[in-house]
């Protein structure tokens, strides 16, 4: 077991968390095993071919390569999402979002239209329609090699067929009305220092947004109007700073009740309005 004492101590060196439980779970993907059987009963030593797989995934994940990203995996909202270098990662911020949908919508047996737009890996999407078993949705995403991601997390996760997806940019080529619109758009200064886990690793479209990162938002906000009636609510992710900036173009293309719900950190994260005719 020095082969695993000797990555914990690696990776405690680079500065991770948790080392021991992250030199764990590598060796439990290396050897296609979980958790619970590298923890309770560890290998003595690894065959060859595991010694250089390993290792391999070691490095990676010294090179500060998101354990999700070397996995191919990533917890949201309690399922499982297949990630890529195409999407984005799933954040537990993110998880905000889905909180603030169920307090507006709390009954969960209605046939609400769901609307995704950048769906990425479709976390929001398919988490939404977990909770809301009569529910449909649409995903909407520029990238293809993304949209195919979320294609195969649908099939994973749902068991009929109750959404589609559709390669476009952003809301132009919709049509028909949405009981629910949500949105983790690109919301990052093109100047923002990000850690290399972020800046190397997720795809820079799903990340950055113009100078002062409200460059998504001025765009898709004029062209959500077609696609809300009465009783549709939006749910957007922001960045903390960004709440009356993205009041003030909300208000100016949408109407006037915005509301905003903190995340865990008590910062402000997920814009909630109501198309106001």
């Amino acid at each position: 077991m020095n082969f695993l004492n000797h990555a914990a101590q690696q990776l405690g060196e680079q500065g991770i968390t948790d080392p021991y439980r992250e030199a764990r779970l590598l060796l439990a993907h290396c050897l296609g095993t979980t958790y619970e059987s590298v923890f309770f009963d560890p290998p003595k030593i690894l065959p060859s071919d595991m010694q250089r797989k390993f290792k391999s995934l070691l490095e990676r994940r010294l090179a500060d390569e998101p354990l999700s990203k070397i996995k191919g995996e990533r917890e949201f909202w309690g399922l499982p999402f297949i990630v890529t270098a195409d999407t984005l990662d799933p954040r537990p911020d993110s998880e905000t979002l889905i909180e603030a949908v169920l307090e507006y919508f709390p009954v969960r047996d209605r046939p609400y239209r769901i609307l995704d737009l950048g769906t990425g890996t479709g976390c929001l999407l398919l988490s939404l329609l977990k909770e809301y078993p009569q529910a449909i949705g649409v995903g909407v995403d520029i990238c293809e090699k993304a949209l195919r991601v979320a294609a195969q997390n649908s099939a994973n996760l749902l068991q009929r067929e109750r959404c589609q997806f559709i390669c476009g940019n952003w809301a132009t080529a919709l049509t028909g009305t949405f009981d629910i619109i949500v949105s983790n758009p690109p919301y990052i200064a093109m100047k923002e220092n990000l850690p290399k886990a972020v800046s190397h690793y997720d795809p820079p479209h799903a990340l950055l947004a113009g100078i002062d990162g409200l460059q998504i938002y001025r765009q898709l906000l004029p062209d959500l109007k077609k696609l809300c009636y009465a009783k549709t609510y939006l749910f957007f992710e922001i960045g903390y700073t960004q709440q009356e900036a993205v009041k003030e173009l909300i208000t100016i293309n949408l109407g006037k009740d915005f509301r905003c719900k903190l995340d865990l950190q008590g910062r402000p994260r997920v814009a909630i309005f109501a198309y106001l005719t």
